[in-house]
C-alpha cells in the first residue's frame, strides 16, 4: 500500500519522521537544543556612597533595588534566535542586600512547537565607589563660582537666593544626566560666596540663572591646571557680579527721586513724585546717586495736606517745609510720616518696602 505522507530518515538516530529541525527529528532536535542560556552566577556593582548603579561600562544614577536586579538579570539571558512569543517570567529571593537567588520562567515557541524552560541564576551585588563619589572625596572641581555685588557686599537675602539656584540647578542637571553637578566644596564671607563646582558646564548655566534673576553680569577665566593623555584640562572662574543696587534703594537719576521695585535684567523703577514707572539699563541705573534705604529715614510731622503739596515739619530744625504730594500718601495731618533728608530736599519715602 501506498504511503499517505513521504517520511522522512533522522540522520542522526536513524528513525523515520514527518519533519526535520535543524536536519534532525524532533527528538534529537529537543536533545541537543538549548532554549536559553544563563550564566549560574552573575555580578552587578553598585556605589556604596549614592546607590548608583555600574552598567554597560559607565556609571548611572539609576538607585539599586530588586527591579535593577531583574533588569540585570534579563540583559544576561540568552534566548535562542528563531525563538518566537516569547514570555518571561521572574521569581527574584532576596537573601541578603547583596546577594539574590532568581528563577526565570521562560515559554516560547521553536519551529511552532510550544516550549517550556526554567533557569536559576545566583546575583552577587557588588560593592565599590562611582565616579562621582571618587571626584567628590577628592575635592574635585572644574570651575568655581564667586558671587560678589558691585561696590557693596551681597545682602544674606541675596546670599539665600544664590544658594537655592545654585543648589536646584545643579540637582536638575544631575537627574538629566551631569554626574559632575555637584558642590565639593564652599566658603562665604561678608564679600561673597566662592563654590567649587564638579562641573565646568553647569558652572556656565548657573551664572545665566543666577544674571536672569537677580541681575548683574558674569565673566569666565580659565586657567591651565593638568594634562591628561597629551589633552590640556582648564579650571574656570566664574565672576559673578550682582547689581550695585537692590530693590528697596531709593535713588536720584536724571533729575527724579526713583525707589527701585525689581532689578534683573533691567532696573525697574517707580518716580516717588508721581508714581510714574522708569524702566532704566543695569548699566546706566548704576551711575545714580545713591540715596538712601527704608531704614535711613526720619519721621516727620504732617503739618496740611493740599491740593497737590503738603506741608512737613524739618525734623531737624523745625521749619515747616512745602513739598510736592506724592502719590502714596495716605497719612493724615498731624501724623508723622518717613522721609529721606538730602541735598536735594526732603523727600517723602512709602513705608511698605524696605531695603
Amino acid at each position: 500500500m501506498q504511503r499517505l505522507m513521504k517520511e522522512l530518515i533522522c540522520p542522526k538516530c536513524g528513525n523515520p519522521t514527518h519533519n526535520l529541525y535543524e536536519n534532525v527529528c524532533k527528538n534529537c532536535f529537543l536533545k541537543q537544543f538549548k532554549l536559553a542560556e544563563l550564566d549560574p552566577v552573575i555580578s552587578t556593582q553598585i556605589c556604596a556612597r549614592c546607590g548608583s548603579k555600574y552598567e554597560r561600562g559607565q556609571w548611572t544614577d539609576t538607585k539599586h533595588d530588586t527591579n535593577t536586579v531583574l533588569e540585570k538579570v534579563e540583559s544576561e539571558l540568552l534566548l535562542h534566535e528563531n525563538a518566537d512569543i516569547i514570555e518571561l517570567g521572574f521569581e527574584p529571593q532576596k537573601l541578603t542586600p547583596y546577594q539574590y537567588i532568581v528563577n526565570i520562567y521562560i515559554q516560547a515557541e521553536i519551529y511552532g512547537m510550544p516550549l517550556e524552560e526554567k533557569l536559576t541564576t545566583e546575583v552577587r551585588v557588588q560593592r565599590s565607589v562611582c565616579d562621582a563619589c571618587s571626584r567628590i572625596a577628592a575635592g574635585y572641581y572644574e570651575g568655581i563660582i564667586q558671587l560678589r555685588a558691585s561696590n557693596r557686599n551681597p545682602t544674606d537675602e541675596e546670599k539665600k537666593k544664590c544658594d537655592h539656584l545654585v543648589r536646584d540647578t545643579l540637582s536638575r542637571m544631575e537627574k538629566k544626566g551631569d554626574r559632575l553637578a555637584f558642590i565639593s566644596n564652599m566658603s562665604s564671607s561678608k564679600e561673597g560666596t566662592d563654590y567649587y563646582i564638579g562641573s565646568s558646564g553647569a558652572c556656565r548655566q548657573i551664572c545665566k540663572i543666577i544674571t536672569s534673576k537677580l541681575g548683574g553680569e558674569h565673566q569666565e577665566s580659565p586657567s591651565l591646571f593638568s594634562q591628561r593623555d597629551g589633552k590640556e584640562l582648564y579650571r574656570v572662574s566664574y565672576a559673578v557680579r550682582l547689581p550695585k543696587y537692590v530693590p528697596g534703594n531709593i535713588l536720584y537719576f536724571n533729575n527724579q527721586v526713583l525707589q527701585i521695585k525689581n532689578c534683573d535684567k533691567k532696573a525697574k523703577c517707580i518716580d516717588l513724585q508721581t508714581g510714574k514707572k522708569v524702566i532704566a539699563s543695569i548699566e546706566d541705573i548704576e551711575k545714580a546717586e545713591f540715596l538712601g534705604v527704608y531704614n535711613d529715614s526720619i519721621l516727620a510731622v504732617l503739618v496740611a495736606i493740599e491740593d497737590n503739596a503738603i506741608m512737613v515739619l524739618d525734623p531737624t530744625n523745625y521749619q515747616t517745609v512745602t513739598l510736592k504730594k506724592p502719590f502714596f500718601l495716605t497719612a493724615r495731618e498731624g501724623e508723622e510720616i518717613p522721609v529721606l533728608k538730602t541735598e536735594y530736599g526732603i523727600i517723602p519715602i512709602p513705608e511698605e518696602i524696605e531695603a
